[in-house]
Formats: C-alpha cells, sequence, structure tokens
C-alpha cells in the first residue's frame, strides 16, 4: 500500500515538496558523515608518531601531512631516526615555504620512546622584484612585457617568497615568449639570491629566445592516412602567421576529437629562405573498427540496449561510417550515418545518413523512415550553432481521428552556450540551449509549423572538496501553426512528459492533454514545461548519493503550465571514470495519471 499522503493530488504539493527538500538539503552532508563516522581523524595526523611544537594549527598540518607513515618508535634509536627524517622534511618545506631563518631541532626520548621536533619559524622572508634576462637576441619590447606581466601575476615584491611561486612565474614568462611567436624559447638555470640582511629574495630568470617563428605548410606524418584537401582543411593559421601554443594544441586535440587517431604531436621544420616553418603533425592511427554496447533498465519502460559499429576513417578524411541500432521494449531504431569532421568549418561534423524507428508509446504507436543531413558544432564548445535539414515518412496508429499518416520536410537551427566544462558529471556551470525546427508536413493534413524549445541547465558545487553538487533544470517549448491547423501536426512533433529524461517515475511520453483522446485529436500537447532539483553527493571518490524532485506537464493552454506533475526519489552514483553508473527509485506524486507506486532506472550519465 502506498500512503495516502503520496497518492492525493493537491496543488499545494510542489510547494510543500520544495520547502521539505530546501530544508533536507543541508543536512545530507552531516547525516552521510555521521552514519559513515566521519570524526576519524586524518591520516597524516594518526600515522605519524612525531609531535611537532613551535607552529601554528595550519602549518603544523601541512608538515605532518608530508611525513612518511611510520609506527610508534620501539627504542632510542627508532626515536632518533624518525625526529631526524622529520626535521630534514620539515626545514625543507619551511624553505619553500619562505622561511629561510626557520630552525628546526629533532629530539628523541628514551622512556618511552619518542620523537619530536621543536621548530622556530622566524620571519617569513619576502619577494623583490622579479629580473627577466634573455641570453641571445632580445625580442620585441611586447614579448617582453607580456613575459615581465605574466611573471609579475606570481612573483612580486613584498609577496611571501615560496618556491612555488618562482615555479609558476618561470613557466608563466616562459608560455608568455611562447605566444608571441618564439617558439624555440626555452628556460636557463635561474638565480634566486636570498638576503637575511633585509629578509628578500630576489629571483632572475633567464631565457633564450631564438628567432621569431612565422608558419608555413602543414603535413601529415605518415603522409598516406589522410587525404591532402583534408589536411589543409586542419590547419587553423593562415600562411605566415606567428606560432602559438595554442595553435598547435588545438591542431592536436581537433585530429584525436575524430577518432581517426589514437595519438598526436606536432613539430616544427627548419625555416625555409623566407624564415618560415611547416608543421608537421605526427599521428598514430586508431583502430579502423570500433564496437560498442549500451545497457539501460527502468520498471516503466523496461529494458533497452544499443549496439554501434564503427569504420574508422571510411574514405580518408577522417569520417567514420557509423551503423547503430536500439532495441528498447518501447522503441526499436536502426540508423546508418556518414560523419566528415571539419568539412564545412573546423570543430563542426557535418551527418549524412537514414534511420528507420518504430515506436510503441502509451500515447501513439509509429512506425517511419527519414534521410537527414546536418551541420553539427563540436561538443567542447561553449558557444555552438548546429543546423540541418530531414525527410521523412511515418505511419501512426492509436491517435484517434488524427493524423495517421505524414510526410514531413522539417529544418533546425540549434544554439548552445555550454560553461560546464563538457563532462557527463558536471559540477559547475551552465548550458543554455534553444532549438528552432520549421516544419512543412502533407499526407493526411497540410500543415507548416514552427516548433521550438529552451532548456537551462544550472550546476553549483559546494562543501568540504566541492563534494555536493546542486543541479537545476527548466525546459519549455511550444509548437505554432503558420498554416493549416495546429491539431494536424503529427504525434511525433507535438509534446510529451515523463519518462527517465523528463519527469522521473512517470511512464514515457505518458503525461500529455487527457482530453485528446476524448475529442480523437493527434495525443500530445501543444506547449511543454519541466523542471527538475537534484542534489548530488559524491560519499567517497567512487560513490555518490542523489535526492531529487521532478516536474512536468504537456499542455494545450498556457494557462495550464503551471499544473505541473510531480515525482520525487533518491538515488546511487557509482563512478566508471568516464561517466557516472547511475540507480534511481522514483515516486510519482499524481494517480490521475499513473498508478504505479514506483519507478526504477538504471543507466549511464546523470539524468541531466
Amino acid at each position: 500500500m502506498v500512503d495516502e499522503t503520496l497518492t492525493t493530488r493537491a496543488r499545494a504539493w510542489p510547494l510543500q515538496i520544495w520547502r521539505l527538500f530546501v530544508r533536507l538539503v543541508p543536512l545530507l552532508p552531516a547525516a552521510f558523515l555521521a552514519g559513515l563516522g566521519a570524526a576519524a581523524p586524518d591520516v597524516a595526523w594518526a600515522d605519524s608518531p612525531v609531535v611537532i611544537e613551535g607552529l601554528d594549527e595550519d602549518n603544523r598540518r601541512a608538515v605532518l601531512d608530508l611525513l612518511p607513515d611510520r609506527d610508534a618508535p620501539a627504542s632510542l634509536f627508532d626515536a632518533e631516526r624518525i625526529a631526524e627524517e622529520a626535521a630534514e622534511r620539515a626545514m625543507a618545506w619551511l624553505r619553500s615555504e619562505g622561511y629561510y631563518s626557520a630552525t628546526v631541532t629533532p629530539e628523541a626520548n628514551d622512556e618511552p620512546p619518542s620523537a619530536r621536533l621543536i621548530i622556530a619559524p622566524g620571519p617569513r622572508f619576502r619577494f623583490a622584484p622579479p629580473k627577466i634576462t634573455l641570453l641571445d637576441a632580445a625580442p620585441t619590447s611586447a614579448a617582453m612585457e607580456a613575459a615581465n606581466g605574466a611573471a609579475a601575476l606570481f612573483v612580486h615584491a613584498q609577496a611571501p617568497a615560496r618556491a612555488e611561486a618562482v615555479l609558476g612565474a618561470e613557466g608563466a614568462a616562459l608560455l608568455a615568449l611562447q605566444q608571441a611567436g618564439f617558439a624555440d624559447a626555452a628556460a636557463a638555470e635561474r638565480r634566486v639570491v636570498v638576503d637575511h640582511a633585509t629578509r628578500t629574495v630576489s629571483p632572475e630568470f633567464r631565457f633564450t629566445s631564438g628567432s621569431h617563428t612565422r608558419l608555413g605548410q602543414l603535413r601529415v606524418d605518415p603522409d598516406t592516412m589522410f587525404r591532402a584537401n583534408f589536411v589543409e582543411d586542419l590547419r587553423n593559421w593562415r600562411l605566415g602567421e606567428s606560432y602559438s601554443p595554442e595553435r598547435m594544441a588545438r591542431l592536436r586535440r581537433d585530429i584525436t576529437s575524430t577518432g581517426a587517431v589514437s595519438l598526436a604531436s606536432t613539430r616544427l621544420e627548419p625555416p625555409n629562405a623566407d624564415g618560415v616553418r611547416d608543421v608537421v603533425l605526427e599521428v598514430e592511427p586508431a583502430r579502423r573498427n570500433a564496437y560498442e554496447v549500451g545497457l539501460g533498465y527502468s520498471t516503466n519502460e523496461g529494458f533497452g540496449i544499443d549496439l554501434q559499429w564503427t569504420r574508422r576513417n571510411f574514405t580518408g578524411r577522417a569520417d567514420s561510417l557509423i551503423v547503430a541500432t536500439t532495441l528498447g521494449e518501447q522503441v526499436q531504431e536502426l540508423s546508418a550515418r556518414l560523419a566528415r569532421p571539419h568539412d564545412v568549418a573546423l570543430n563542426t561534423t557535418t551527418n549524412y545518413g537514414v534511420t528507420l524507428i518504430a515506436e510503441n508509446t502509451e500515447a501513439y504507436q509509429r512506425e517511419g523512415v527519414s534521410v537527414f543531413a546536418s551541420v553539427d558544432a563540436g561538443t567542447r564548445l561553449s558557444f555552438a550553432q548546429s543546423y540541418g535539414l530531414k525527410l521523412s515518412a511515418d505511419t501512426y496508429d492509436d491517435v484517434g481521428a488524427g493524423v495517421s499518416t505524414a510526410y514531413a520536410i522539417s529544418g533546425f537551427w540549434d544554439v548552445r552556450r555550454d560553461t560546464t566544462g563538457f563532462s557527463l558529471d558536471p559540477r559547475e556551470g551552465s548550458i543554455i540551449d534553444f532549438r528552432l525546427e520549421p516544419t512543412y508536413a502533407t499526407g493526411d493534413a497540410d500543415v507548416i509549423f514552427l516548433r521550438s524549445i529552451g532548456e537551462t541547465r544550472l550546476y553549483e558545487s559546494f562543501g568540504a572538496d566541492d563534494r555536493i553538487t546542486l543541479a537545476g533544470r527548466l525546459r519549455a517549448g511550444w509548437l505554432e501553426a503558420v498554416s493549416g491547423d495546429v491539431n494536424d501536426v503529427p504525434a511525433d512533433r507535438r509534446f510529451f512528459a515523463g519518462g527517465g529524461g523528463s519527469v522521473r517515475g512517470y511512464d514515457y511520453n505518458s503525461i500529455h492533454p487527457p482530453e485528446r483522446e476524448i475529442l480523437s485529436l493527434t495525443p500530445g500537447g501543444q506547449g511543454l514545461v519541466e523542471t527538475s532539483v537534484e542534489a548530488r553527493w559524491r560519499v567517497t571518490d567512487t560513490w555518490g548519493a542523489a535526492v531529487f524532485i521532478d516536474g512536468g506537464n504537456a499542455f494545450d493552454d498556457w494557462g495550464e503550465a503551471a499544473d505541473l506533475r510531480w515525482g520525487v526519489g533518491f538515488g546511487v552514483r557509482y563512478d566508471l571514470g568516464f561517466a557516472p553508473l547511475r540507480l534511481d527509485i522514483a515516486f510519482p506524486l499524481d494517480d490521475d495519471v499513473t498508478t504505479a507506486d514506483y519507478a526504477l532506472y538504471i543507466s549511464l550519465g546523470q539524468a541531466f
């Protein structure tokens, strides 16, 4: 039996659930930590027998974290050995943090055997302004200014004289020289003067710059792997442009993203008579054939399996022939497509394909075939636009007196802004996506309509080591007839809610206007609103947990948009390295839509 309070439909549910959610989320870390015994002492404190005196709490912890695991000394000899070892490490750390006049005194006792350090850190030394010296011909003043500015971000007057800052400044100055076009710039032996009288540290960074590098042609080694015109398309610089590390990194990233190569590196040829240097892209081919299998399960959608075969570098331009099938209880699909990366432009993929599909949902049944062509932006772009065209022929059952046969030509334009770091488990940032789909459909009825969908996702992490992530999602859609009757829009182009990627706890596509069935109209709503809030906690580096609330509705009138169907639940996450394995249990809160008490979902990746 399900608790009566969980099955009674009430307009107050959204507000009540939200209040409960806000109250419980801050308590989750404490509850988990209490259950796991999080009050256990830190490993470094528990495993080092050395007692440290003379430092404040933060510095004492930092030194202890550097000490190796040791058993408690069993004799005076053990205590002396442990104390001396700890003293060496403590002194090295103190100097690296700018305490150049520190003293560390190791002590050992016999009864009982024990080791301790008496530390007097003394004053912390500060940096004097850094100096950059070139050992060969000086580069442009702009390059020197950039190098000095980069070094000053880490080392500047009166900053604590930390060794880490010295290394960071040297690396930043070297990168600035390379970004200014000096590809052969290299660091020479640095000089660091410690002045105990003034308690200052004066670093001098010494470099060889070489000559300014201008880039020429690109070639691939081995030269038999790719077509010449594709290699030319990969070049991201104009002939004679200045060298920069970013251009080389982007070139390697662009070729490895195609999947045609497993490794890529770049090198510069000696300059020609005009001082221009060609770029050689050295690659190792990936296996020509790749096979992928994906599995999923939910109690209201059943089992599903995805199979995919890919033939890489199909025509010698890093393209792929991909044959894929989805075998599920509600959806069966077979597709073949040719993906041509960097075709129209860098960081885009042109796709040409054909798809056969059969759907058997609660709302309708469909069998169809479509051919399509699209230009899709790379997934790692922070701002991207994609567009395409599709021709389709579909037949429908269980649609009342609505459209049962439709032939359609549709286009799409999609714009996306992504600041999440392009992860299957995003923890910071946001995704904003907007899509327009103009369509002309004929068959049982002629109608021209515009379908639009907008979605926003937000991710924010906080707590110790950012182990808690609060994720939110809002999605809305609407379709409008430009010519003809909007009720003649084919069923699969209308809006539905419910399922693992929508409102968990409800059957796939089960949430839509019920009155349309009574009126013998094509099922599905003219509009859609969905929202989700989920709190995720990484209990360990491998295991995690989540609680969530989903809401959504498909409707024909915006006045019904706020009448959302709600589901709540919790889940477990297991990190597979490339993506989390997700297991969610969701409870629907509206028994007018479903009679199920709960729904179980197992899949890869977060719900959103």
